[in-house]
């Protein structure tokens, strides 16, 4: 195991040294999910607990409940949420997100918060590592399976975030109003100026009609491999004192 801090030390992860580790993705949805003090959030496939426990800094009052299917990295969920200040929000659950029902949560949920697996099965080389494997591949669930859930979960007019590769995009939107959501909000994610874009945030309603925001994109590098300016703060965490 490996201790990682990131916001400049305001959160210490512990992640295994080899096999599945967050990335900067699910910092970028962190980032992009609204929410305020005194909500009620839902992280589908939390892994370490890193959107968690963002969240739960960003908002200050509230629980979110952080639900990992494999048991090592449910259980860095649940060290990181006791050795955090922020942990005290933080509920893990080891269990596959097809299962949760409204009983396991604290109250009425206003978002559900989801980094699923990018690759579906039968493409791609499936990583030897099942903890990476489980990540990457849709071998525990997929985008449509957390749509699902999150309809089941979800208050009215409820909020589901989620971050997926940006070619795969038209699948995410059919999956999302299979479940009867609407898309609200896309941000395209590119890594440079000029580059095709490589992934999309997207915030959909649970409910509602067709009404699309579409925000200026987001590129992760200025330059070679130095950060944009955004990404730079975002990594310092300050854009995780922000609230709505």
């Amino acid at each position: 195991m490996t201790k990682d801090a990131i916001f400049e030390g305001r959160i210490t992860l512990a992640q295994p040294r080899t096999g599945y580790r967050f990335g900067l993705d699910s910092l970028l949805l962190a980032d992009f999910a609204q929410v305020g003090p005194g909500r009620t959030v839902v992280d589908l496939g939390a892994g370490v607990g890193v959107i968690a426990l963002a969240l739960a800094l960003r908002m200050g009052r509230g629980r979110v409940v952080a639900v990992e299917v494999q048991p090592r990295l449910a259980e860095c969920a649940r060290i990181n949420a006791s050795e955090n200040a922020c942990g005290s929000l933080v509920q893990v659950l080891v269990m596959d997100w097809a299962d949760l029902t409204p009983d396991h949560c604290p109250g009425p949920v206003d978002l559900v918060v989801s980094n699923p697996p990018y690759r579906a099965l039968g493409t791609g080389r499936v990583n030897p590592d099942q903890e990476e494997a489980g990540a990457r591949h849709e071998i525990h669930g997929n985008a449509a399976s957390a749509a699902q859930t999150a309809a089941g979960i979800l208050k009215p007019r409820g909020r589901l975030a989620v971050i997926y590769p940006a070619a795969r995009l038209i699948g995410l939107v059919n999956d999302l109003k299979t479940a009867g959501f609407e898309p609200k909000r896309l941000r395209l994610v590119h890594s440079r100026p000029g580059e095709k874009a490589r992934l999309a945030l997207v915030e959909a309603g649970l409910g509602g009609g067709e009404e699309l925001e579409i925000l200026p994109p987001m590129f992760v590098y200025q330059k070679e491999r130095e950060y944009s300016e955004e990404v730079r703060a975002i990594l310092a965490g300050e854009a995780f004192a922000r609230t709505e």
